[in-house]
Protein backbone atom coordinates (compact mmCIF):
# COMPACT_ATOMS: atom_id res chain seq x y z
CA UNK A 1 0.00 0.00 0.00
CA UNK A 2 1.39 3.38 -1.00
CA UNK A 3 1.94 6.04 1.66
CA UNK A 4 -0.09 8.66 -0.24
CA UNK A 5 -3.42 8.17 -1.99
CA UNK A 6 -4.20 10.85 -4.59
CA UNK A 7 -7.80 11.24 -5.71
CA UNK A 8 -8.07 13.11 -9.01
CA UNK A 9 -11.55 14.10 -10.16
CA UNK A 10 -12.01 14.70 -13.87
CA UNK A 11 -14.68 15.94 -16.25
CA UNK A 12 -14.03 17.16 -19.80
CA UNK A 13 -10.49 18.03 -18.83
CA UNK A 14 -8.59 17.20 -22.00
CA UNK A 15 -7.07 20.69 -22.22
CA UNK A 16 -4.94 20.46 -19.06
CA UNK A 17 -5.21 16.97 -17.54
CA UNK A 18 -2.11 15.62 -19.28
CA UNK A 19 0.00 18.38 -17.74
CA UNK A 20 -1.60 17.85 -14.33
CA UNK A 21 -0.90 14.10 -14.31
CA UNK A 22 2.61 14.64 -15.63
CA UNK A 23 3.44 17.01 -12.78
CA UNK A 24 2.39 14.35 -10.25
CA UNK A 25 4.20 11.50 -12.02
CA UNK A 26 7.39 13.56 -11.87
CA UNK A 27 7.26 14.22 -8.12
CA UNK A 28 10.51 13.59 -6.26
CA UNK A 29 8.47 11.71 -3.65
CA UNK A 30 7.35 8.51 -5.35
CA UNK A 31 5.46 6.44 -2.75
CA UNK A 32 1.96 7.24 -3.95
CA UNK A 33 -0.96 5.79 -5.87
CA UNK A 34 -3.60 7.72 -7.76
CA UNK A 35 -7.22 7.04 -8.63
CA UNK A 36 -8.63 9.15 -11.46
CA UNK A 37 -12.42 9.25 -11.36
CA UNK A 38 -13.82 10.41 -14.68
CA UNK A 39 -17.34 11.80 -14.30
CA UNK A 40 -18.49 10.54 -17.73
CA UNK A 41 -16.45 12.99 -19.79
CA UNK A 42 -17.54 13.68 -23.37
CA UNK A 43 -14.09 14.62 -24.68
CA UNK A 44 -10.73 12.83 -24.81
CA UNK A 45 -10.14 12.88 -21.05
CA UNK A 46 -10.68 9.13 -20.76
CA UNK A 47 -8.22 8.31 -23.55
CA UNK A 48 -5.51 10.47 -21.96
CA UNK A 49 -6.01 8.89 -18.53
CA UNK A 50 -6.02 5.34 -19.89
CA UNK A 51 -2.66 5.97 -21.57
CA UNK A 52 -1.19 7.18 -18.29
CA UNK A 53 -2.59 4.13 -16.46
CA UNK A 54 -0.83 1.90 -19.00
CA UNK A 55 2.48 3.71 -18.55
CA UNK A 56 2.45 3.99 -14.74
CA UNK A 57 1.07 1.20 -12.56
CA UNK A 58 0.56 3.63 -9.69
CA UNK A 59 -2.36 5.14 -11.64
CA UNK A 60 -5.85 3.63 -11.80
CA UNK A 61 -8.55 4.98 -14.09
CA UNK A 62 -12.27 4.69 -13.30
CA UNK A 63 -15.11 6.02 -15.41
CA UNK A 64 -18.42 6.70 -13.71
CA UNK A 65 -21.40 4.98 -15.40
CA UNK A 66 -23.32 8.24 -15.26
CA UNK A 67 -22.49 11.84 -14.39
CA UNK A 68 -22.65 12.08 -10.59
CA UNK A 69 -21.50 15.69 -10.18
CA UNK A 70 -18.38 17.37 -8.84
CA UNK A 71 -18.78 16.90 -5.11
CA UNK A 72 -20.09 13.32 -5.21
CA UNK A 73 -17.01 12.62 -7.31
CA UNK A 74 -14.82 14.21 -4.63
CA UNK A 75 -16.47 11.93 -2.09
CA UNK A 76 -16.03 8.89 -4.34
CA UNK A 77 -12.24 9.22 -4.45
CA UNK A 78 -12.09 10.04 -0.74
CA UNK A 79 -14.13 6.94 0.13
CA UNK A 80 -11.72 4.90 -2.01
CA UNK A 81 -8.67 6.18 -0.16
CA UNK A 82 -6.11 3.80 1.28
CA UNK A 83 -2.82 4.73 2.87
CA UNK A 84 -1.71 7.10 5.57
CA UNK A 85 -2.10 10.33 3.61
CA UNK A 86 -4.66 11.63 1.12
CA UNK A 87 -4.98 14.59 -1.20
CA UNK A 88 -7.44 15.71 -3.84
CA UNK A 89 -6.05 16.66 -7.23
CA UNK A 90 -7.89 18.84 -9.74
CA UNK A 91 -7.55 18.03 -13.41
CA UNK A 92 -6.02 21.38 -14.36
CA UNK A 93 -3.53 22.17 -11.58
CA UNK A 94 0.28 21.92 -11.46
CA UNK A 95 2.47 20.58 -8.65
CA UNK A 96 6.17 21.43 -8.54
CA UNK A 97 8.47 18.43 -8.12
CA UNK A 98 9.00 18.87 -4.38
CA UNK A 99 5.37 19.41 -3.39
CA UNK A 100 4.68 15.93 -1.99
CA UNK A 101 8.17 15.65 -0.50
CA UNK A 102 7.86 18.92 1.44
CA UNK A 103 4.35 18.12 2.72
CA UNK A 104 5.28 14.59 3.79
CA UNK A 105 8.38 15.85 5.60
CA UNK A 106 6.23 18.24 7.65
CA UNK A 107 3.72 15.51 8.53
CA UNK A 108 6.44 13.03 9.44
CA UNK A 109 8.30 15.57 11.56
CA UNK A 110 5.23 16.73 13.52
CA UNK A 111 2.75 13.96 14.29
CA UNK A 112 0.28 16.53 15.65
CA UNK A 113 -0.32 18.02 12.21
CA UNK A 114 -3.57 17.06 10.51
CA UNK A 115 -2.56 18.44 7.12
CA UNK A 116 0.25 20.24 5.33
CA UNK A 117 0.28 22.61 2.37
CA UNK A 118 2.68 24.91 0.53
CA UNK A 119 2.15 28.47 -0.62
CA UNK A 120 -0.12 28.66 -3.67
CA UNK A 121 0.11 30.64 -6.89
CA UNK A 122 -2.58 31.27 -9.51
CA UNK A 123 -1.49 30.22 -12.99
CA UNK A 124 -2.74 31.03 -16.48
CA UNK A 125 -3.29 28.51 -19.28
CA UNK A 126 0.45 28.50 -20.01
CA UNK A 127 1.31 27.71 -16.39
CA UNK A 128 2.73 31.17 -15.72
CA UNK A 129 2.29 32.71 -12.28
CA UNK A 130 -0.40 35.40 -12.08
CA UNK A 131 -0.20 35.99 -8.32
CA UNK A 132 1.15 34.30 -5.21
CA UNK A 133 -0.92 33.81 -2.06
CA UNK A 134 1.43 33.96 0.95
CA UNK A 135 -1.40 35.14 3.24
CA UNK A 136 -2.47 31.52 3.64
CA UNK A 137 0.41 31.13 6.09
CA UNK A 138 -1.44 33.15 8.73
CA UNK A 139 -3.72 30.14 9.17
CA UNK A 140 -0.91 27.83 10.32
CA UNK A 141 -0.70 26.28 13.75
CA UNK A 142 -3.01 24.86 16.36
CA UNK A 143 -6.72 25.77 16.44
CA UNK A 144 -7.18 29.00 18.39
CA UNK A 145 -9.48 32.01 18.45
CA UNK A 146 -7.14 34.39 16.64
CA UNK A 147 -6.56 31.91 13.82
CA UNK A 148 -10.29 31.36 13.30
CA UNK A 149 -10.99 35.11 13.45
CA UNK A 150 -8.38 35.81 10.78
CA UNK A 151 -9.85 33.14 8.59
CA UNK A 152 -13.45 34.33 8.89
CA UNK A 153 -12.47 37.96 8.28
CA UNK A 154 -10.19 37.37 5.29
CA UNK A 155 -11.69 38.43 1.93
CA UNK A 156 -12.80 35.42 -0.06
CA UNK A 157 -10.62 36.28 -3.09
CA UNK A 158 -7.31 35.85 -1.26
CA UNK A 159 -7.16 32.11 -1.74
CA UNK A 160 -7.88 30.52 1.62
CA UNK A 161 -10.09 27.85 -0.02
CA UNK A 162 -7.02 26.36 -1.74
CA UNK A 163 -6.07 24.71 1.53
CA UNK A 164 -8.57 21.98 0.66
CA UNK A 165 -5.85 20.69 -1.70
CA UNK A 166 -3.44 20.10 1.18
CA UNK A 167 -1.91 16.72 1.94
CA UNK A 168 -4.07 15.33 4.78
CA UNK A 169 -3.77 12.46 7.16
CA UNK A 170 -6.47 10.21 5.74
CA UNK A 171 -8.37 9.83 9.00
CA UNK A 172 -8.37 13.62 9.47
CA UNK A 173 -9.83 14.49 6.09
CA UNK A 174 -12.52 11.83 6.45
CA UNK A 175 -13.49 13.35 9.78
CA UNK A 176 -13.60 16.84 8.27
CA UNK A 177 -15.84 15.58 5.46
CA UNK A 178 -18.18 13.97 7.99
CA UNK A 179 -18.50 17.35 9.74
CA UNK A 180 -18.88 19.49 6.64
CA UNK A 181 -19.33 17.56 3.36
CA UNK A 182 -18.84 19.85 0.37
CA UNK A 183 -21.81 20.48 -1.92
CA UNK A 184 -23.04 22.93 -4.54
CA UNK A 185 -23.35 25.98 -2.31
CA UNK A 186 -21.46 29.25 -2.49
CA UNK A 187 -18.38 29.07 -0.27
CA UNK A 188 -18.49 25.31 0.29
CA UNK A 189 -14.72 24.99 -0.18
CA UNK A 190 -14.05 27.84 2.30
CA UNK A 191 -16.24 26.17 4.89
CA UNK A 192 -14.64 22.75 4.44
CA UNK A 193 -11.26 24.32 5.23
CA UNK A 194 -12.78 26.14 8.23
CA UNK A 195 -13.98 22.80 9.61
CA UNK A 196 -10.41 21.55 9.24
CA UNK A 197 -8.40 24.40 10.75
CA UNK A 198 -10.79 24.66 13.70
CA UNK A 199 -10.04 21.06 14.72
CA UNK A 200 -6.57 20.14 13.48
CA UNK A 201 -3.14 21.71 13.60
CA UNK A 202 -1.81 22.51 10.14
CA UNK A 203 1.13 24.11 8.34
CA UNK A 204 1.64 26.04 5.11
CA UNK A 205 5.22 25.94 3.86
CA UNK A 206 6.61 29.21 2.48
CA UNK A 207 7.78 27.55 -0.75
CA UNK A 208 5.50 28.14 -3.75
CA UNK A 209 5.05 24.57 -4.96
CA UNK A 210 1.39 24.43 -6.04
CA UNK A 211 -0.14 26.27 -8.98
CA UNK A 212 -3.90 26.60 -9.11
CA UNK A 213 -5.23 27.16 -12.60
CA UNK A 214 -6.93 30.56 -12.52
CA UNK A 215 -10.68 30.22 -12.89
CA UNK A 216 -10.45 26.46 -12.96
CA UNK A 217 -13.44 24.24 -13.61
CA UNK A 218 -15.87 26.83 -12.26
CA UNK A 219 -14.79 29.47 -14.82
CA UNK A 220 -13.13 27.68 -17.75
CA UNK A 221 -13.48 30.70 -20.03
CA UNK A 222 -11.23 32.79 -17.77
CA UNK A 223 -8.15 31.37 -19.50
CA UNK A 224 -9.69 30.91 -22.94
CA UNK A 225 -8.09 34.02 -24.40
CA UNK A 226 -4.68 33.93 -22.68
CA UNK A 227 -1.89 35.10 -24.96
CA UNK A 228 1.68 33.87 -25.02
CA UNK A 229 2.95 37.47 -25.21
CA UNK A 230 0.79 38.81 -22.37
CA UNK A 231 0.63 37.86 -18.70
CA UNK A 232 -2.47 39.23 -17.01
CA UNK A 233 -1.46 39.61 -13.38
CA UNK A 234 -4.26 39.14 -10.84
CA UNK A 235 -4.56 42.12 -8.53
CA UNK A 236 -7.28 43.32 -6.18
CA UNK A 237 -6.99 46.98 -5.19
CA UNK A 238 -9.48 46.54 -2.36
CA UNK A 239 -9.90 42.82 -1.55
CA UNK A 240 -12.49 43.58 1.15
CA UNK A 241 -14.94 44.51 -1.59
CA UNK A 242 -14.69 41.02 -3.08
CA UNK A 243 -16.69 39.02 -0.59
CA UNK A 244 -19.75 36.82 -0.18
CA UNK A 245 -22.89 38.07 -2.00
CA UNK A 246 -25.38 39.70 0.34
CA UNK A 247 -28.20 37.54 -1.06
CA UNK A 248 -26.64 34.28 0.18
CA UNK A 249 -25.72 35.47 3.67
CA UNK A 250 -28.27 33.27 5.45
CA UNK A 251 -26.94 30.06 3.91
CA UNK A 252 -23.34 31.23 4.30
CA UNK A 253 -23.98 31.91 7.99
CA UNK A 254 -25.56 28.48 8.49
CA UNK A 255 -22.61 26.89 6.74
CA UNK A 256 -20.20 28.47 9.22
CA UNK A 257 -22.30 27.21 12.11
CA UNK A 258 -22.29 23.71 10.62
CA UNK A 259 -18.54 23.74 10.02
CA UNK A 260 -17.87 24.85 13.60
CA UNK A 261 -20.46 22.72 15.34
CA UNK A 262 -19.16 21.37 18.64
CA UNK A 263 -16.32 23.91 18.87
CA UNK A 264 -15.98 26.97 21.08
CA UNK A 265 -15.66 29.28 18.06
CA UNK A 266 -19.38 29.56 17.22
CA UNK A 267 -20.22 32.80 19.13
CA UNK A 268 -17.08 34.57 17.89
CA UNK A 269 -17.75 33.58 14.29
CA UNK A 270 -21.40 34.65 14.43
CA UNK A 271 -20.34 38.12 15.62
CA UNK A 272 -17.64 38.45 12.95
CA UNK A 273 -19.99 37.45 10.15
CA UNK A 274 -22.61 39.97 11.25
CA UNK A 275 -19.85 42.60 11.32
CA UNK A 276 -19.09 41.83 7.65
CA UNK A 277 -22.72 41.99 6.58
CA UNK A 278 -23.06 45.82 6.13
CA UNK A 279 -20.20 45.88 3.63
CA UNK A 280 -21.86 43.08 1.63
CA UNK A 281 -25.12 45.10 1.67
CA UNK A 282 -23.50 48.31 0.42
CA UNK A 283 -21.61 46.40 -2.29
CA UNK A 284 -24.93 45.00 -3.48
CA UNK A 285 -26.50 48.47 -3.55
CA UNK A 286 -23.55 49.85 -5.50
CA UNK A 287 -23.79 47.06 -8.05
CA UNK A 288 -27.53 47.48 -8.38
CA UNK A 289 -27.43 51.22 -9.06
CA UNK A 290 -24.17 51.48 -10.98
Amino acid sequence: MAKIFIGMTAYNGERFINQAINSLVNQNYTDWSMLISDDESKDKTGDICKEWAKKDNRITYHRQKKNIGMFPNFKFVLDSAQGEYFMWAAQDDIWEKDFLKVCVEHLEKNKNLGFAMTTVADADSFGRTLREMPDMRIFCGKPRFMKIARYVLQPEVLGRCNMMYSLFRTDCIKKIWSIYPQRHEWGSDYLFVLAGISRFENIVDKKVLFKKRYGGFSSPKSSQYDRIDVIKKVEYKNPKNHMFPFSIFRNYFRGHMEALKGTSYLPLTAILLVMRLPRAFFIRLKQKFS
